[in-house]
């Protein structure tokens, strides 16, 4: 993972990358997505990497070597036009910080704009998948542990759609080692369902899930299957498409018969 600061009101392309793919602890991913919300540029630049995940597939490594190969030819075009003799020295960074900005959002901004995604259709089938969340866990009355309490607060945030205030409560239930299925179940879900998904986290808590018999089995390998295809991983999605038995089987026939297509 990247440390990264805000204190010059610059993120670097590698963080950027570690949220997209969903590998930032909690207070970097707020301090990011904080950042964001602030920045138009930056907000293009993950909807590009996204973008490049979507098209390309989901290969960091590649991801890196095309942003250093194209940030080289940019900058070499950038760099003589930024050489100006009015332009005092101690100035010059700045512009430079933001031509370089410009140009990468340009760079992964037009592709999107013009390249035909041919995800489409998986793209929709998830879309359509996870359009209606799964009910929410229901809510204790009267005296209560401090374990259903979070699970009421769980319940109410998730109610509301505030899944990242869900998965903290998750987390702490997590912590207790307490209706744990549950809670890597719930867990796995919200970040399924977040504005911007990270599946590589969904994957981690719903493979807990599946390990062993519990009540969340069945329910775990259909959202373990779509977390894999939203994290473009098609043959591990159809391996635990193949595993469904239960909950979801029809859908999950024909998920897999247009996957083999």
């Amino acid at each position: 993972m990247n440390d990264f600061s805000t204190n010059d009101e610059s993120i670097s392309f590698e963080v950027l990358i570690d949220y997209v793919d969903g590998i930032l602890d909690a207070k970097s991913r707020e301090k990011v997505e904080s950042y964001i919300e602030k920045s138009s540029e930056c907000s293009e630049i993950v909807d590009g990497i996204i973008w490049y995940y979507q098209t390309y597939g989901r290969d960091r490594e590649n991801l890196e070597n095309y942003l250093l190969e194209t940030k080289k030819g940019i900058l070499d075009v950038l760099d003589p036009a930024l050489q100006e003799p009015s332009v005092k020295p101690e100035a010059r960074p700045l512009w430079l910080r933001i031509s370089r900005v410009a140009a990468v959002v340009l760079l992964l901004v037009i592709p999107t704009l013009l390249v035909v995604n041919g995800t489409k259709s998986e793209t929709t089938l998830l879309n359509e998948y996870l359009s209606i969340p799964y009910d929410k866990p229901p809510v204790a009355r009267g005296d209560v542990d401090q374990n259903t309490t979070l699970w009421n607060q769980v319940a109410l945030l998730y109610g509301n759609q505030d899944y990242y205030g869900a998965i903290t409560s998750l987390e702490a239930i997590i912590e207790r080692k307490e209706t744990l299925a549950m809670a890597h179940f719930y867990t796995g879900l919200c970040y399924l369902y977040l504005e911007n998904p990270r599946p590589g986290m969904a994957i981690s808590h719903l493979q807990k899930v599946v390990e062993s018999e519990n009540p969340f089995m069945e329910q775990g390998l259909w959202y373990l299957s779509l977390a894999y295809l939203q994290n473009d991983q098609k043959t591990l999605c159809k391996q635990i498409l193949e595993r469904i038995e239960g909950y979801k089987v029809e859908e999950a026939q024909k998920l897999l018969g247009k996957l083999n297509r």
